[in-house]
């Protein structure tokens, strides 16, 4: 009875390992899930935040503009492009890579005023938006130097144009001489009347 007792004993112990185990590799697998899907929602101020950015909301201010502008109509990105090229960028006021973005335009800002425009899209307020122009990963910039027949034409890296923005955009936080090159290349091309 005694040896009966031990092997039942062994096999509960033998039992109850795998069960934790695996309960403890669920419990894993969702924290990594949670953890891994979150994308550019981290809002727990992990020090990594950037400057604040200013942000007006009317492109016909007089000329000078010293901030980023919200777009909440597509008619803002007509407008501005007979001054000269669109630079948006489309992401998410909660995204910190979207915030660092931001500041790397308002960087680009003073040297560019008088000659390109500098545009933001929330796609949580305007999620319309982000259908419409494709984005699938924030922070998504592009350069915008006109329209033909009713779509944007998009300039790319390598200094030419395109009406297929998957072709020319910057995804993620893109750096700021890259941003700058490719939009000399665009306010060239826009004074050349290429």
């Amino acid at each position: 009875m005694k040896r009966l007792l031990r092997i039942r004993c062994k096999e509960r112990v033998s039992f109850s390992f795998p069960f934790f185990f695996k309960k403890s590799l669920f419990i894993l697998a969702i924290f990594c899930f949670v953890f891994f899907s979150s994308g550019c929602t981290d809002t727990n101020h992990s020090g990594n935040e950037s400057k604040p950015v200013k942000v007006t909301k009317d492109v016909n201010d007089s000329g000078k503009k010293t901030g980023l502008v919200e777009v909440t109509n597509l008619t803002q990105i007509n407008e501005s492009l007979n001054k000269g090229p669109v630079v948006l960028k489309l992401g998410s006021k909660s995204c910190i890579p979207c915030k660092e973005q931001e500041q790397v335009l308002s960087e680009l800002i003073p040297k560019y005023q008088n000659s390109a425009s500098f545009m933001i899209i929330d796609i949580e307020a305007y999620p319309e938006y982000a259908t419409e122009f494709g984005v699938r990963s924030i922070p998504d910039t592009c350069i915008i130097t006109g329209v033909e027949n009713g779509k944007y034409i998009y300039m790319r890296q390598d200094g030419s144009k395109s009406p297929e923005r998957t072709t020319a955009r910057f995804i993620g936080v893109t750096d700021k001489e890259t941003l700058s090159e490719t939009l000399e290349k665009a306010i060239a091309s826009k004074k050349a009347g290429v």
